[in-house]
């Protein structure tokens, strides 16, 4: 299979890429993962624009699908210049909150909030961590941006599938001791894009990020282009619900030195809990 930089229409023997700087990343023996990892491809060659493959595992692939490139340090800017054409028309659009894919450090956010300020106006911006360098700078991350995102697809190709549980676990409780929002996102109730119930262990996985701390959880593919999004969204809320309770029912944690509130809207309830007991 053949992916090329060069326009055209795909087939089965070969697709394009916008991502123009693929020839120049990937080296014979490295894997091309499409899909979130549903294709896996072995580079064999490049030629040019073209690098030629041998498909590891087969499947189908439509079009506007991600491309992973586990452990290489990819070229690609923070921003592209259809990025920077998106992100000026959510602010002048009225966007309340633009999200960053593929943040490897906290230096990422310096050209979003350069075009935000030529376009005079500011958002708050979220981190995708779903890279392994972002894992490595999680720290610069969480202090640089206004919050993060846990985003399971990417990160779950790019690195081993068994540290994923472990990372986010780690950035819930980083971004929670730093006051600064948290969601947990991509195959939540992953099923439910084709049945009207969520397995088990997915309604599990959904209650333990509220359990841990998470602000949020985000569905996917589940309401983009499955057959129960309404269902869905009634399903994820009523596991939040739940597990919200039961935090509640248990009580808050006491009030300590080590919890001193690191913004003024914690500061205030930190004083309000304190005179009501």
């Amino acid at each position: 299979f053949t992916i090329t930089v060069e326009p055209m229409e795909g087939d089965r023997h070969t697709c394009g890429t916008t991502y123009d700087g693929l020839p120049a990343d990937v080296t014979t023996g490295e894997r091309i993962l499409i899909d979130d990892g549903r294709v896996t491809l072995e580079v064999t060659g490049v030629d040019g624009p073209r690098v030629h493959t041998t498909v590891i595992e087969g499947g189908m692939v439509s079009d506007h699908k991600g491309l992973n490139l586990p452990g290489v340090a990819v070229s690609v800017p923070a921003l592209s210049e259809k990025d920077i054409e998106d992100l000026r028309w959510a602010v002048r659009t009225g966007a309340d909150v633009i999200a960053l894919s593929f943040v490897r450090t906290g230096r990422d956010i310096d050209d979003v909030h350069r075009v935000m300020d030529e376009e005079e106006r500011r958002l708050p911006v979220i981190a995708k961590v779903e890279k392994p360098q972002a894992v490595d700078n999680i720290d610069d991350i969480v202090a640089a941006f206004d919050g993060i995102m846990v985003a399971r697809g990417d990160l779950g190709v790019e690195m081993p599938l068994e540290q994923v549980p472990i990372v986010q676990k780690r950035a819930i409780k980083l971004a929670k001791r730093n006051a600064k929002p948290v969601i947990v996102a991509t195959q939540m109730p992953d099923s439910m894009i084709d049945n009207s119930r969520p397995t088990r262990a997915e309604a599990s996985d959904v209650a333990n990020a509220v359990i841990d701390g998470t602000d949020a959880v985000m569905l996917s593919g589940e309401t983009s282009v499955g057959k129960y999004p309404v269902e869905t969204v009634r399903t994820m809320a009523r596991i939040v619900e739940a597990a919200e309770e039961d935090i509640l029912a248990k009580g808050l944690p006491p009030l300590t030195d080590r919890n001193k509130p690191r913004t003024q809207g914690g500061a205030v309830a930190r004083a309000a809990a304190e005179m009501g007991d």
